[in-house]
């Protein structure tokens, strides 16, 4: 109980720390711009109007989720370490492990915020604009959530080991690979199938994409986009796996990013 309690005072300072962050209001103002946005987009577009809004505000959530990781989530750790205050922290009863778990729910509950507000705001501009809010499109922001939520233990991974920069790349660089993996492994294989290969270039290329595809997250599950906007209705327990499976990486980021953090040395 005195763990859970550590954690949640540091999550709590966390959440107060990064919501005064001048970058996460330039982020937040930058998606809801880019949201209302969406409106004159499909004003302007072949497709039909709520198609483009509904597409254009959940990529919008995806990719301010994603800034808000990297450039808020990337520093809180860096911050403390630059600072020194994480010595005075760590030389208080609290194990680095409770340190590293308060960051990331800290930054979590950032990051919820965010995708409720934009939440709202992207239900008002439906309602104005006729464009049949359904209670559908709360299952892709949910998953958009659960990919945070995984991108952000990314983040505090490498930000536990390197520097700001490195770290940023690093974080891009799994998000990438998440989205791209399954696409990258389908157009190899395809590509085998055609003969458009060598036999030894294609064995090469698809151990390569089994690899990749097996070691990253496969983030592209979380992008449910094209369902929802057509009213396709999701696979039976798709969220509930999808969920587990973000709760597993999570975890296994985490304690990675604990063992790493726990080995430092700040003197």
């Amino acid at each position: 109980m005195q763990t859970l309690k550590h954690i949640a005072i540091i999550a709590h300072n966390t959440f107060r720390e990064s919501i005064r962050d001048k970058i996460l209001y330039n982020i937040v103002f930058l998606a809801i711009a880019l949201t209302l946005f969406s409106i004159v987009l499909g004003e302007w577009s072949v497709f039909d109007r709520a198609y483009v809004i509904k597409s254009t505000t959940l990529s919008v959530m995806s990719l301010s989720g994603l800034l808000i990781s990297i450039f808020v989530g990337i520093s809180l750790v860096q911050k403390e370490i630059q600072r020194r205050t994480v010595l005075t922290l760590l030389s208080k009863p609290i194990s680095r492990v409770t340190f590293i778990v308060g960051k990331y729910f800290g930054l979590l509950a950032v990051v919820a915020v965010h995708l409720t507000l934009l939440t709202a705001i992207y239900y008002v501009m439906l309602f104005l604009t006729n464009a049949e809010p359904t209670a559908s499109l709360l299952l892709a922001i949910y998953l958009i959530f659960c990919e945070m939520a995984v991108v952000i233990a990314v983040a505090l991974l490498f930000s536990s080991f390197s520097s700001t920069v490195l770290s940023a790349l690093f974080t891009l660089g799994v998000y990438f690979a998440g989205h791209l993996s399954n696409e990258l492994l389908e157009q190899v294989r395809f590509a085998s199938r055609m003969g458009e290969m060598g036999d030894a270039s294609t064995a090469l290329f698809e151990k390569m994409a089994i690899v990749i595809h097996a070691v990253f997250p496969g983030l592209y599950r979380y992008n449910v986009t094209s369902y929802v906007v057509h009213g396709l209705a999701l696979p039976d327990m798709y969220l509930f796996w999808n969920t587990v499976y973000a709760i597993g990486y999570v975890g296994l980021f985490l304690a990675v990013a604990s063992w790493w953090f726990s080995r430092r040395d700040f003197l």
